[in-house]
């Protein structure tokens, strides 16, 4: 601002430069809501592939069938 800008043009200007940080920070707190909810669904979704991979595992351990067994969170090598 310049040094002889009207005391309405420094609160007009004071003013937008509030609400614009103010409307910045409400739309990064939205996509940071929007990216973990995006977390959460990707991580249950891994979850519910490592389990029916576990049950998968179990099944050819119990049935003695051949065959490789799955890598999963729990087994990681697929031993």
């Amino acid at each position: 601002m310049a040094p002889n800008d009207s005391f309405i043009t420094r609160t007009i200007n004071k003013g937008t430069a509030a609400a614009g940080d103010a409307a910045g920070s409400f739309i990064q707190s939205v996509g940071t809501g929007v990216n973990g909810v995006g977390s959460d669904i990707s991580k249950s979704t891994h979850q519910m592939g490592n389990s029916t991979q576990d049950y998968g595992n179990s099944v050819k351990d119990k049935t003695k069938s051949t065959g490789g067994r799955s890598q999963t969170a729990k087994n990681p090598l697929g031993l």
